[in-house]
């Protein structure tokens, strides 16, 4: 599923848990767009000797090279089907099915989320390197708070990496959708997501990962606010209004208690329907920050930025 942006604003990505991986990140800036997974994993392989740099260098090139597929997402239903007479058939034909869709993605440097996280698989694969995918629940905007799906509509990595697993998404990583057109742009938040923060954005519907990395419910999942990444990236931590919908309070008001907040900073609000973007009042407290903004006169969404650059989304909800 796409990571989709309402407004048009600058994303700034992270740049700290990058900065150990830029030998690596330019040395895969300069490869070919090659045709196979195999030509790729062997450039790889040759270039560099670790498990961790290997698996950073195959999602990079994959962030580099392959686009998101906008018209796959609104007008195709992957749909297969194929008879067998045994499991081990059974998995043959599955993998030729998996080997066929990375084929595609390397010929055509497009696809979704499947495409992505089968081609990093795949490159794993080669490499000798246990990874696994993961399906399950994402959420883009405000509208899907409380709206909990009846089925899956993402899929992302689990990469084991000396004894211990690391989770990467490079779906999310290569960009986003704004006003209707995919953009690329590298986020480098999503490689490697802290096993603390990744019940914020990605709920996996395998049993052992939930209680593997301590999930509560599905339900509990979609009332959660929106995170966007530079609010993670930048470990500003949201301290009260946890939940997706809120309400003013008595002096109808909305006012957020934020920690870590980068010195300086520019929080602007949003109301949908509204023509601009408000600036909110910001005030300092022992090492907390108490953001306030005025309620809106309706219930509607709520999209929270710092140096335009979304951070929360909420619904709000008027009594």
């Amino acid at each position: 599923m796409m990571k989709k942006l309402l407004f048009l604003f600058l994303l700034i990505s992270g740049t700290v848990s990058g900065q150990e991986f830029t030998r690596v990140d330019n040395i895969v800036n300069n490869y070919p767009k090659y045709r196979s997974p195999q030509q790729l994993a062997d450039r790889i392989s040759k270039d560099f000797s670790s498990d961790l740099d290997k698996v950073r260098a195959s999602f990079k090139w994959l962030t580099n090279n392959i686009s998101y597929s906008l018209d796959y997402y609104f007008h195709n239903q992957r749909t297969i089907s194929f008879t067998y007479s045994s499991e081990k058939e059974r998995q043959d034909q599955l993998q030729k099915i998996r080997d066929k869709i990375v084929a595609d993605t390397f010929i055509s440097r497009s696809g979704v989320c499947e495409e992505y996280a089968q081609s990093l698989k795949k490159l794993c694969d080669l490499m000798n390197i246990e990874s696994t995918l993961l399906k399950g629940y994402v959420r883009n905007n405000a509208s899907e708070i409380a709206e909990t799906p009846e089925g899956t509509n993402h899929v992302w990595n689990a990469v084991k990496i000396n004894g211990k697993w690391m989770f990467i998404d490079a779906t999310w990583a290569a960009g986003f959708v704004i006003n209707g057109r995919w953009e690329r742009v590298f986020g480098n938040y999503f490689f490697n997501m802290p096993k603390e923060k990744i019940g914020l954005t990605h709920y996996p519907s395998d049993k052992k990962w939930q209680l593997l990395l301590n999930y509560g419910t599905l339900k509990e999942f979609y009332s959660q606010p929106i995170y966007h990444q530079y609010l993670l990236n930048h470990n500003i931590k949201l301290v009260n209004h946890t939940k997706g919908i809120i309400s003013p309070n008595k002096d109808n008001e909305l006012v957020f208690k934020l920690e870590n907040l980068p010195e300086n900073s520019r929080i602007t609000y949003y109301y949908k329907g509204q023509r601009y973007s408000q600036k909110a009042a910001i005030a300092p407290s022992d090492g907390v920050f108490w953001v306030t903004i005025p309620a809106p006169a309706r219930s509607t969404e709520l999209y929270l930025f710092i140096e335009s650059v979304s951070i929360l989304e909420y619904k709000v909800a008027q009594h």
